[in-house]
């Protein structure tokens, strides 16, 4: 506190210029910033409280970036300033309300603009810091659907004077051509031995059919059901009560009620191999038959792929097609004694050991299409760095699910990095 007084004694105004001819800590001491809420012109039911969470996610940002950058927190900012500080504040006020409320180095302040998505702001930075910018302006905007994220990167940025590390995004990295992919590493991807490689079709959401001119076979998804007959069908395939040669009938149903809306439809691939510190491709073709994708539309389908791996922890009961299989009920298994219950638990782990893989790795491709084209999508995964070394095996999980209708996937193909470059 007592250097940053030394600080503010040295601030010269000079015909409207900031000048600081002052000493600084050492370099090995934190430096702590005081984010202000942002100024927000209009009326408060109109703007909302964007300018606040603004700030707040500046000071999220910012506080992420190790322990050399100490920010003060948002409560002690709105006591001691709760009104916000707008582009027009004096230097020299700002200044002082570091040194004297606050003890802290940086203070950023100013102004933001919000017009549907776009945003503009302008902020204003001052550094009591020797050997720095002492005062800089600067506009940031952005117009897309994440602006306050990369709004506060770019502040966040401006403030510490670097890049700040980005993992790799959808579409970055150019996908390899059919030769230097190789063969996929997932059977069936085409889906032209139908359900080959896939748990097998309920005939109701999900079907495994020839496909349009130009493509042999296809999984066409439906999500636009009735939610709870559906649901009650699917239970009855897994424990061995239905079968899909003599499918349920199930209204159709476009409400959020439905299925689209709730759960959604999952199609599974058979349980393949991991090699962990590996990289991968994911690819696939997707058709929105008679769902309106929009754009902009936050919900849109996805591809999984999910890490499993063996845990001592699953196996502390039964899964529900076990009991069904064994002809017992969760009461009365629940009845027997400790040692009747891990001997039933150990038998069946033995003979069905992927019953108790735990999911303890995901990532997901984005498939956005438009209604009635089919549109092709490819992404590297993990997005930075390889797979994590727990993942002893990958599994595929096509999920479809808003808005209600039907869905063509085909060439939904997993490949092994050929160049990896960890």
């Amino acid at each position: 506190m007592l250097k940053l007084r030394v600080w503010l004694a040295g601030l010269v105004l000079l015909g409207g210029a900031v000048l600081f001819c002052t000493g600084q800590a050492r370099a090995d001491e934190p430096v702590f910033v005081a984010v202000f809420n942002f100024a927000q012109p209009g009326p408060q039911s109109e703007r909302g409280n964007y300018g606040a969470q603004l700030a707040d996610s500046v000071r999220l940002k910012l506080r992420r970036q190790g322990q050399a950058w100490r920010v003060i927190d948002k409560l002690t900012m709105n006591e001691i300033c709760p009104e916000p500080l707008g582009k027009q504040a004096k230097s020299a006020t700002v200044a002082r309300i570091l040194a004297d409320q606050l003890g802290a180095h940086i203070g950023v302040y100013g102004l933001v603009r919000k017009t549907g998505q776009a945003v503009r702001a302008e902020i204003s930075c001052i550094d009591l810091r020797k050997g720095t910018e002492p005062v800089w302006s600067r506009v940031f905007a952005d117009d897309t659907a994440r602006s306050r994220a990369v709004i506060a990167r770019q502040i966040v940025q401006a403030i510490i004077g670097r890049e700040l590390w980005k993992p790799v995004e959808y579409g970055d990295q150019p996908e390899p051509t059919a030769a230097e992919f190789g063969k996929p590493i997932n059977p069936n991807g085409s889906f032209d031995l139908g359900h080959a490689g896939w748990e097998r079709a309920d005939n109701v959401s999900t079907f495994f059919e020839p496909g349009p001119p130009g493509r042999r076979g296809v999984l066409r998804v439906r999500t636009d059901l009735l939610r709870d007959p559906w649901l009650a069908y699917r239970r009855d395939l897994l424990l061995g009560r239905a079968s899909p040669a003599k499918p349920a009938k199930v209204p159709r149903d476009t409400s959020y009620s439905s299925v689209a809306g709730l759960e959604g439809v999952h199609v599974r691939s058979e349980w393949i191999p991991a090699k962990p510190g590996q990289r991968y491709w994911l690819t696939a073709d997707m058709c929105p038959v008679s769902a309106p994708l929009r754009e902009g539309i936050s919900a849109f389908p996805k591809v999984f792929v999910k890490g499993f791996r063996q845990t001592t922890s699953a196996t502390d009961g039964l899964p529900e097609r076990a009991l069904a299989e064994l002809g017992i009920t969760p009461q009365q298994f629940a009845a027997m004694d400790d040692a009747r219950q891990r001997k039933l638990i150990a038998r069946d782990a033995k003979l069905h050991p992927k019953r108790y893989l735990r999911e303890c790795y995901r990532w997901y491709l984005p498939c956005r299409g438009k209604q009635g084209q089919w549109s092709h999508f490819a992404a590297p995964f993990p997005p930075a760095g390889p797979l994590p070394k727990n993942v002893e095996y990958l599994q595929i999980q096509i999920y479809t699910y808003w808005p209600p209708g039907e869905y063509l996937w085909d060439n939904v193909h997993l490949y092994v990095e050929a160049n990896q470059k960890k």
